[in-house]
C-alpha cells in the first residue's frame, strides 16, 4: 500500500509541477504581451484573434495591473501595481517549489494558495466576461490550469492522509 501511495504522491507532485510550469509560461507570456503593447500601440499578440477575442485588450485594461484593485487602493504608481502576469510568475514558481514537499502541512498550505488563486480566477473571469465583454484564450487557459491544480492538490492531500493512516495502523500492529 505504501508503495502505491508513494507512486501516487509522485504522480501528483509531477502533475502539479508540470501545471505550475504551464502557468509560469502563461504568466510570462501575459507579462510580455502587456509590456510590449504598452510600448508599441500597434503590437498585435498571437492571442488577438478578433475584436471580441483579444488578450491584449484584457492585459492592457485597468484590470491588467494589480487585478484592478491595487491601483485604486494604493495608487497607480505603487510598487505593487504591476502587471498581473508578474504575480503569476511568482505564484507558479512558489507552488512548484512547495509541490515537491510530501509534508501534509505544506501540502495543505499549497492547496490553500491554489484555492486562493481559483477565487481570483473567478473574479477575473467575471471581469473578463461581464465587465470587459471579451474572451481571452490565455486567461481561460490559466483558469483551467488553476482548477486542475486545485483538484490535484486535494488528491495529493488525500493520498498523504491515507499513507499517514496506514503507517499509524502498522505501528499499532507492531506494538501488539
Amino acid at each position: 500500500m505504501s508503495i502505491l501511495a508513494g507512486n501516487c504522491k509522485c504522480t501528483y507532485t509531477l502533475a502539479l509541477v508540470g501545471l505550475s510550469v504551464c502557468g509560469f509560461l502563461l504568466s510570462l507570456y501575459t507579462s510580455y504581451v502587456e509590456l510590449r503593447a504598452e510600448h508599441d500601440h500597434t503590437y498585435q499578440a498571437m492571442c488577438d484573434i478578433s475584436e471580441r477575442i483579444s488578450c491584449t485588450k484584457v492585459f492592457t485594461s485597468r484590470y491588467g495591473r494589480g487585478f484592478g484593485i491595487i491601483g485604486p487602493l494604493l495608487g497607480d504608481d505603487s510598487l505593487l501595481n504591476v502587471p498581473n502576469g508578474f504575480y503569476g510568475i511568482f505564484y507558479y514558481f512558489l507552488v512548484a517549489g512547495l509541490s515537491f514537499s510530501n509534508n501534509l502541512a505544506v501540502s495543505r498550505l499549497t492547496s490553500y494558495l491554489i484555492l486562493l488563486s481559483n477565487g481570483l480566477s473567478l473574479y477575473l473571469a467575471y471581469l473578463l466576461y461581464f465587465v470587459l465583454q471579451d474572451m481571452c484564450v490565455v486567461c481561460v487557459t490559466t483558469y483551467a490550469v488553476n482548477l486542475v491544480s486545485l483538484i490535484l492538490a486535494l488528491q495529493k492531500i488525500q493520498a498523504l492522509i491515507r499513507e499517514e493512516q496506514v503507517m499509524r495502523a502498522l505501528k499499532v500492529g507492531k506494538a501488539k
